[in-house]
């Protein structure tokens, strides 16, 4: 048992960093291209989230396809392998938010104001919401919480994966002592 948790921590910390380096990736062609809020980036985020999530799944079940990978086992996995990327892409975030580019969170700022403007939402309740981002979000603030919602977003996609990638164990006698 020992064993197989250290397999499913060594693979979703593996997986973790890949996927958290791709995530890095994009962050860095973005914001080098001078885009760094882009809707194509997020887009591309969420894709290598599902594809990195799949890959570290089908990499547990192939490895032990005696046991087999639950519905459980495979939502943890996933989340816990988001956990790690999320980990790397906060640690990125900071560094470039707090040493690289101070400005860019104040572009940031800018941006979500012209998007709750293009939503419709009064000026009024703009500078309302403004002033309060304004004051809870720093570099730290917004780097931990991009830990909770990668976090969050990798559980969520591993909901729906997990349904599509578990298999029952080929061994009707494995676990029992």
């Amino acid at each position: 048992m020992e064993n197989q948790n250290n397999s499913l921590n060594h693979l979703a910390m593996t997986y973790g960093l890949y996927m958290g380096l791709a995530l890095v990736l994009n962050g860095v062609i973005f914001y080098v291209n001078g885009t760094p809020f882009s809707t194509y980036s997020g887009t591309i985020t969420y894709a290598i989230l599902i594809g990195g999530l799949i890959m570290t799944m089908r990499a547990y079940r192939s490895s032990h396809p005696e046991e087999g990978m639950t519905y459980g086992k495979a939502l943890g996995l996933g989340t816990y392998t988001t956990f790690f990327a999320s980990l790397i892409l906060s640690f990125f975030t900071f560094i470039l938010f707090k040493i690289i580019d101070k400005t860019l969170l104040d572009k940031f700022l800018t941006f979500l104001e012209e998007q709750f403007l293009r939503s419709g939402m009064s000026e009024s309740q703009t500078d309302t919401f403004m002033s309060m981002y304004r004051k809870l979000f720093t570099p730290l603030t917004y780097s931990l919480n991009m830990i909770f919602s990668v976090t969050f977003t990798g559980f969520v996609l591993s909901l729906i994966i997990s349904i599509f990638l578990k298999k029952q164990s080929t061994n009707p006698f494995h676990g029992i002592e």
